[in-house]
């Protein structure tokens, strides 16, 4: 039975849906009951519950379980508008089935209100799902375009900001104010399942709306036999199928609830749960058009509630693992850009103090929801433990993982690989900082992030984000390890394998070329003259890194995270000696006797003279050398020139554009050297250094070149002289600019070959 009172509002209805309603002596019907209905179009402007005298107590009355304002999203143009973008998007199918979560505080920006949070979030998910319809050749990219726009940035948001104007109306603004709870806002579209036995829900009040589809369906109080509804549907019996139990689900409604009260799409119904001070809570189901087994199921629902902190947490966790269950079965998976954890990644020789700076970054991150990768050469992570002394990692937010017995950057890759993955699909970290060992080289640690499998998918740039590569110097100590002629397997305490063959120089000049910031540490144990001097030597080395100057590691942490300085592209090209040689100009003598030059030649070095050159020793005052080189007896290959120190190390690079490829096909940046006689072979080397004799080493090295009577005698003499670099090279490995690799001579015309020419000054000796 359905009682309708009229108030001034002619238009206005109010209706109690009663089971059993009957006549009684000096009255006309029974007292109303359960479920508030007011029509949309009679709410005043605002939109706002409490504003209607008709239905002002339904936050008070305890009778009242529920209340339906029937075709609220068609009051307006924007609700109107809602709906039809709904109807459309729902129409795509199984293509467009999703369901999505956003939590009051769950991956929002500092500062950011819930509004601003779901706008920017909404907008997010949409570009990501509309990209992948454009891609599966789903929707147009124009449409894509239109939709997300309309979607989210003109109606969907808003239209739920109205949504939860109505809530906070329906329960009491005051409770709302001081009541403790968050937002939390469901949308399923398309879903595969729903709930259609009759239940209630174990909250204080929830928010429903369809937006496509039949809507929720309500069952009065009088309507339900409370004694069979609290004993709950018969079990299902052994092997019951879907449909089978569909059918047992029915007949237990039909036995549970005499009447009931279906919704339309646009309704809204605000239900009160068994949290709630309600005399009994709001009973209701989907409609049986939601389920599963229906294959025209096209709906889209919209859920929202206020839920206390721990529900959250734990919502969230769940949400969390099954989306990490979904993702780890799809290696395919692409966080949208702002879900994408970022990292920033701690480099530095040993005793720089890299632990120290990663203990008060941690110490002072305001609130920052923080995992932890340390990495340690050896089997015990010492640096992991100096790490937990030193910092509360709070368990339920933060997250430390230890990688031991190995390097990332080498034998660690694959683990370091796995573990930033399954941090970053977590989903539950703001960031991640990762602190490597002193003989990690930060290059490959970098391009991990950029690698694809055997299937061309990426491995971890799909769901982390490199976002600032950090090297810490120790001021007192880099100028002596600089000089030294030490190899990483010469110092035990590096912990570096046998066949490790790198310098310690060379690690110092991977770890300071390749940074975003350099944290000049220790600057306390120094002098100006001699910080000056290491400032001009990093600004030569790394002219784009930020220097920052610290003592014990303590710097702001904003210089070291979200900086967004890390950039693939223009990490890939190496710094320093590359804007060198892209330079036109020629460098004037920087402050503190710091200063760099590029030696050009376009004749070939003498490879037997040149070898001379190097066993003698390097040049005096140069710190830093590198570039390209042109070998008489090496004709068809690029030498890859490269001085740290005392370290030298000349090998074999790409073959000259002139030996692979034909004019055509050249770079734009090479058409300069398409008329010269061997085409782009050249000598083109960067030297940095400190109080240099650049006219010394210019003619040293022009006396190197060969001779007029040499040059005359071609490269078929040439090739028979000593060679400096394997002719024999791997193209796959080495030829950077085409494939096609050195063709072998015939086994009469070969010569003994060496891999490389390295060594440390007088020292200098083929391997």
């Amino acid at each position: 039975a359905t009682t309708r009172v009229d108030f001034r509002w002619p238009r206005t209805i109010l209706c109690w849906f009663v089971l059993g309603a009957h006549r009684e002596s000096g009255s006309v019907m029974a007292p109303p009951k359960s479920t508030l209905v007011v029509a949309a179009d009679e709410l005043p402007d605002c939109g706002l519950l409490g504003a209607l005298e008709s239905s002002r107590a339904f936050s008070s009355d305890t009778a009242l379980n529920g209340c339906i304002v029937t075709q609220f999203a068609q009051r307006s143009e924007r609700g109107a508008q809602v709906i039809d973008w709904a109807s459309r998007f729902c129409n795509l199918g199984e293509e467009a089935r999703v369901e999505l979560r956003y939590w009051e505080g769950y991956r929002a920006h500092k500062g950011e209100t819930f509004t601003d949070q779901l706008r920017r979030q909404l907008q997010e998910d949409f570009t990501r799902i509309y990209g992948q319809l454009v891609k599966n050749n789903i929707v147009e990219g124009t449409e894509a375009e239109q939709s997300v726009s309309i979607a989210v940035h003109q109606n969907l948001a808003l239209f739920i900001e109205d949504l939860m104007k109505l809530y906070i109306s329906a329960c009491g603004t005051e409770e709302c104010k001081h009541d403790g709870l968050s937002w939390a806002l469901k949308l399923d579209i398309n879903a595969l399942s729903a709930c259609i036995k009759f239940h209630d829900d174990n909250l204080d009040m929830r928010l429903v709306t369809t937006l496509v589809g039949d809507g929720t369906v309500i069952a009065p109080d009088d309507a339900v036999d409370w004694g069979l509804y609290k004993q709950g549907p018969p079990a299902a019996a052994p092997e019951t199928d879907d449909d089978a139990r569909s059918e047992e689900f029915k007949a237990w409604n039909k036995t549970v609830v005499t009447s009931d009260h279906a919704t339309k799409a646009g309704d809204v119904i605000l239900m009160k749960g068994g949290k709630s001070k309600a005399s009994s809570p709001c009973v209701h189901r989907a409609p049986y058009s939601a389920d599963a087994n229906d294959t025209g199921n096209l709906r889209m629902l919209v859920t929202l509630e206020r839920i206390p902190a721990d529900e959250k947490a734990a919502f969230v966790e769940m949400w969390q693992s099954e989306q990490t269950r979904d993702l780890d079965t799809n290696d395919a998976v692409q966080l949208p850009e702002g879900e994408k954890l970022p990292v920033t990644l701690l480099s530095g020789f040993l005793g720089a103090g890299k632990t120290t700076l990663l203990t008060h970054v941690l110490n002072n991150r305001e609130g920052m929801r923080v995992a932890v990768l340390v990495n340690d050469m050896a089997s015990i992570n010492i640096d992991a433990s100096l790490v937990q002394d030193g910092v509360q990692l709070r368990e339920s937010k933060d997250k430390m993982v230890e990688l031991h017995n190995g390097c990332i950057c080498c034998t660690l890759r694959e683990d370091l690989i796995e573990s930033v993955r399954a941090l970053a699909l977590e989903r539950r970290f703001d960031y991640l900082l990762i602190e490597s060992t002193g003989i990690s080289e930060p290059m490959p640690v970098a391009t991990t992030f950029a690698a694809t499998d055997e299937d061309g998918l990426a491995t971890l740039g799909s769901v982390a984000r490199l976002d600032t590569l950090v090297t810490v110097v120790d001021c007192q100590n880099f100028l002596k390890d600089y000089q030294s002629g030490d190899k990483a397997v010469d110092r035990k305490d590096l912990g570096a394998e046998e066949t490790d063959q790198r310098t310690i120089v060379d690690l110092l000049v991977d770890q300071a070329e390749f940074a975003n910031v350099i944290l000049l540490n220790k600057t306390d144990l120094v002098s100006s003259k001699e910080l000056a001097r290491l400032k001009g030597i990093f600004q030569k080395l790394n002219p784009g890194a930020l220097l920052v100057e610290s003592q014990f590691g303590v710097v702001s942490p904003s210089l070291l995270l979200n900086t967004r300085r890390f950039d693939m592209e223009t990490a890939s090209m190496a710094p320093g000696w590359l804007a060198e040689l892209q330079s036109s100009h020629k460098p004037e003598t920087e402050e503190y006797g710091i200063s760099s030059f590029i030696y050009r030649a376009d004749r070939p070095f003498h490879p037997r003279r040149l070898d001379r050159m190097l066993r003698r020793g390097f040049f005096a005052g140069v710190l830093r050398s590198k570039g390209f080189m042109w070998s008489a007896s090496d004709h068809n290959v690029v030498v890859e020139w490269s001085q740290a120190g005392l370290a030298m190390n000349l090998k074999p690079g790409p073959k000259w554009l002139k030996a692979s490829l034909p004019l055509s096909e050249w770079p734009e940046a090479a058409a300069q050297y398409k008329e010269k006689q061997y085409g782009d072979r050249r000598q083109e080397l960067v030297f940095i250094g400190a109080s240099m004799k650049e006219a010394e080493i210019r003619a040293t090295l022009d006396r190197v070149l060969l001779t007029t009577k040499e040059f005359s005698l071609g490269p078929k003499t040439w090739s028979r002289w000593m060679k400096l670099v394997t002719e024999e090279v791997d193209s796959e490995k080495t030829d950077k600019r085409q494939k096609s690799g050195l063709k072998r001579k015939k086994p009469e015309d070969e010569v003994p070959q060496h891999s490389n020419h390295e060594g440390h000054g007088a020292d200098c000796q083929h391997t």
